[in-house]
């Protein structure tokens, strides 16, 4: 296991004095290291794809693109952020439940032809985007399994808009035509969740997946091309440490895989998103203020808030525990502990890091790193909220920048009445 490596003060001061604070910084170093691992964890010829939605940062997917990644997408946005990373069409995989023909059109205009299916309802719908754009498209059925998994965000094996009802499926009787001159179905897509508790629950997972495609290849009389396991490979969120010891996984995966009947012959892929870029991300920000409250309550407020550091905020996932704020200074043991409620700069009661936590005695000016928050940090937080600024997002490998880019902000008005009021 790779141990993560702390961006140190001096590099980290150097950052803030050139783009400002608050600021995301991104080690290439902990990509490479990530990748590296997951791929020595996943059966010999496995395909990697990497999932947009952890962190769509053009530069950060680039150099996933380098290491042998494919892209995962599932917006027109990061359709758009796959491209400007250097991907072909032909590497990424576009999935999602509500997929639009709008935004099927846009990705077939782009030269994407593999899709994961959700529903007849969606199939219908990429038939008619390829026949319209005289394109065959590739096809996988995502499958909603029976049984459920054991990951802290579940997206399958539960009640869910994603994929079809594995019971359904099973008994469908007169399902629609699934090849024709405008699709093929190469496989299935089973997706368990996120955040896995350990290598036994994503081996249970990767089985319960593998037994549910053999079911549908044999209810549909299919040898599939393609068997997608998705991930919920586990790292941890906002606080210090590394991610579980998988080690268990590689023999286990290999032993499913050798397993199968009915998709023997299917080529496996693999999705991850928090698991590749998590460790490389790092919060810098700054102590702007250090109240005391009524009662003697500290509060310390940054120039950091729930709209850089949301944490699925507008899902109900506000982080108000178990933040790491790590002080960086020459000699921060220096500092007395002390207990405090850490805000950012928002106009709302709801704009919270950290409640009653533990942390060194803050002064005004002092800079904070929140680590582990390469993936699912600026891009899943409420970047438009109150209408700040997104913070400036770096790649760097050691001491040395790679890129430097902002997210842009701002409306662009559609239509305009020049007329007088009256």
């Amino acid at each position: 296991m790779v141990k993560k490596h702390m961006l140190d003060h001096e590099t980290a001061k150097e950052f803030v004095a050139r783009f400002g604070s608050p600021l995301y910084a991104y080690d290439l170093a902990q990509v490479e290291a990530r990748v590296t691992a997951l791929k020595d964890l996943l059966p010999p010829a496995s395909t990697l794809f990497y999932s947009l939605k952890a962190n769509p940062l053009p530069a950060l997917a680039g150099a996933l693109r380098e290491l042998g990644c494919r892209a995962e997408i599932s917006s027109p946005g990061e359709l758009r952020s796959a491209l400007d990373a250097g991907f072909a069409p032909a590497q990424m995989l576009y999935g999602g439940p509500g997929k639009t023909s709008y935004e099927i059109g846009l990705a077939l205009d782009a030269g994407v032809t593999c899709f994961s299916c959700e529903s007849w309802v969606d199939l219908a719908r990429l038939k008619d985007a390829a026949r319209a754009h005289h394109r065959r498209l590739s096809v996988l059925l995502r499958v909603n399994p029976a049984v459920a998994p054991q990951a802290s965000l579940s997206m399958s094996g539960v009640e869910s808009q994603f994929g079809f009802d594995e019971d359904q499926l099973l008994a469908e009787t007169q399902a629609p035509a699934l090849d024709d001159d405008s699709i093929e179905l190469i496989g299935a897509h089973v997706y368990y969740g996120s955040q896995m508790k350990d290598a036994t629950a994503i081996l249970a997972a990767m089985e319960r997946s593998i037994e549910t495609a053999e079911r549908i290849a044999l209810r549909f009389e299919r040898s599939f091309r393609v068997l997608d396991l998705g991930g919920g490979f586990p790292w941890p969120y906002a606080t210090a440490g590394v991610g579980v010891d998988l080690s268990e996984l590689k023999p286990g995966l290999i032993q499913l895989a050798r397993g199968r009947d009915h998709t023997a012959s299917a080529d496996l892929w693999f999705e991850s998103g928090r698991y590749l870029v998590a460790s490389a991300g790092t919060l810098l920000t700054t102590v702007v203020d250090v109240k005391i409250s009524r009662g003697g309550h500290q509060y310390v407020v940054l120039d950091a808030g729930i709209n850089h550091l949301g944490g699925m905020s507008g899902l109900g996932r506000i982080p108000r525990m178990n933040v790491s704020l790590q002080l960086l200074d020459a000699q921060p043991t220096n500092r007395d502990t002390t207990t405090a409620t850490v805000v950012g700069p928002l106009c709302s009661p709801l704009d919270c890091i950290a409640r009653n936590a533990s942390v060194p005695q803050l002064r005004p000016g002092d800079l904070i790193a929140i680590p582990n928050v390469g993936a699912y940090g600026l891009s899943a937080s409420l970047v438009h909220f109150l209408s700040r600024v997104p913070p400036v997002e770096v790649t760097y490998r050691g001491t040395s920048i790679v890129s430097a880019e902002q997210l842009a902000t701002g409306y662009d008005r559609l239509v305009r009445d020049d007329a007088p009021a009256r």
